[in-house]
């Protein structure tokens, strides 16, 4: 696909929401899910299966193989709406954590932006580490801490707390993905813009060397991925998030500019804006009239005969650590492993995650200073697909705060707290199943 000399900005949904543009969003997202040939970049169901099979989480180029995938999915509903103009907008859920209204009303039948979800709301899931002042590296690796980990730290607990097909690798089907991923490109743009220490590998450096290869045929060198305005686009707000009260780091503002339509086009209709219904509880995803792919609970394995624990509707539950026999210890280089993990078939459909809390003296408590990280269906559906054996394996490194806040302690006498966090329609009963949970260190 080749690239577009020119650059339009990528709008928040409400403003979007107004412009020509959304009614050919809209149906461009139908064409597509009528289309039934899958292996077609022209159909709904061909991009999901890119996610499934080539999308890297929790490695280096989260960030920049998710550029480079809304960039080309971007450039097919070009194609498909006889848009030049035509860019995802994101969905700033720092400003308003509601799904925006266009997204849940009526059904699959009549809305091609509909979807079956548990969550309709997911302030409960926005964290804002990535933009503190000490987070000055980019990229997994460079730095014990770094923007590319953190930022993808509460864009997995958005996927989790939407539920249905977000909590899967197979979240593309939910068109809420592209907006919530426009979003998330946004805040990378931001955080490089703002400065005060913050550094990107520059141009020429072996970061950006090689390809992101998306499908057969369809690959993408990754230095373009390195900034959005050679992708044909631009953000008008560049702001990072900020909690209330506490200034943020950002460049000069400029207003959110609404591009007028062409002057050779009619004037499309834009419809009325809707009322936000109440979310509804789902047991699965209800046929769709295009051939989508497979709802999440017909591709999880049955969870094997359990040894270990079931997570549930309690809201938090303390487990002890155990050393790995073959762990050696590090302190900077400790890792907590959760292995054999699994997912009940309720708790596959998400609306929920666990935050993970170091405990310290046996009291349960959850300590902001002692998060370790969080799990959901989203993470471990991404894990159980690259494993061999179906069975997810998630490593949480968490050297920095062992060092800090153990000092002393025997291993031995800690723990660690799940605490569950949900919306209204969560699965209360046993959801995920964890097979051993260990400490390795080095």
């Amino acid at each position: 696909m080749a690239f577009e000399p020119s650059t339009q900005p990528r709008l928040p949904w409400a403003a979007f929401r107004r412009t020509p543009d959304y009614p050919r969003f809209v149906e461009a997202v139908r064409r597509m899910k009528a289309n039934p040939d899958a292996e077609s970049p022209n159909s709904w169901g061909f991009w999901p299966m890119v996610h499934m099979h080539h999308c890297p989480h929790g490695k280096p180029y989260f960030l920049a193989w998710h550029r480079g995938y809304l960039h080309l999915f971007e450039a097919k509903l070009r194609e498909i709406s006889g848009s030049a103009t035509l860019r995802v907008p994101y969905w700033d859920y720092f400003a308003d954590p509601h799904l925006p209204a266009e997204f849940t009303s009526g059904n699959s039948a009549t809305n091609p932006l509909f979807e079956p979800r548990i969550g309709g709301e997911v302030g409960k899931a926005l964290g804002f580490a990535a933009f503190a002042p000490q987070i000055t590296g980019f990229q997994r690796g460079a730095s014990a801490e770094c923007f590319e980990a953190e930022v993808e730290a509460f864009h997995n607990k958005v996927h989790n707390l939407v539920g249905g097909r977000m909590a899967t690798m197979l979240s593309p089907s939910d068109v809420i993905f592209w907006v919530h991923h426009a979003n998330v490109d946004r805040l990378w743009a931001a955080w490089t813009a703002a400065g005060e220490g913050r550094t990107m590998p520059p141009p020429g450096d072996a970061y950006w060397a090689g390809r992101f290869d998306y499908a057969e045929g369809v690959e993408l060198d990754r230095a373009v991925a390195s900034d959005g305005a050679g992708l044909g686009y631009r953000y008008p707000d560049l702001k990072l998030p900020a909690r209330e009260g506490e200034p943020a780091p950002r460049p000069t503002p400029r207003p959110v500019e609404i591009p007028p339509p062409p002057a050779d086009a009619a004037p499309a209709p834009v419809p009325a804006p809707v009322p936000v219904p109440e979310p509804v509880p789902v047991e699965a995803p209800p046929p769709m009239a295009m051939a989508p792919p497979p709802a999440p609970a017909a591709a999880a394995p049955a969870p094997v005969p359990y040894r270990g624990i079931w997570l549930g509707g309690s809201r938090y539950q303390r487990e002890p650590l155990a050393r790995a026999r073959d762990a050696g210890f590090v302190p900077d280089e400790v890792t907590i492993v959760l292995d054999q993990i699994s997912l009940s078939g309720a708790g596959q459909l998400g609306g929920y995650f666990y935050d993970l809390y170091l405990d310290l003296d046996g009291e349960g408590r959850t300590l902001p200073e002692c998060l370790l990280g969080s799990i959901g269906p989203f993470q471990i559906s991404s894990a159980r697909h690259h494993s061999e054996d179906g069975m997810a394996r998630i490593e949480l490194p968490v050297g920095e705060v062992i060092r800090r806040e153990a000092q002393g302690l025997d291993l031995a006498d800690l723990g660690v707290v799940f605490a569950r966090v949900e919306v209204e329609g969560a699965a209360a009963g046993e959801t995920i199943a964890i097979g051993s949970i260990e400490v390795a260190g080095g």
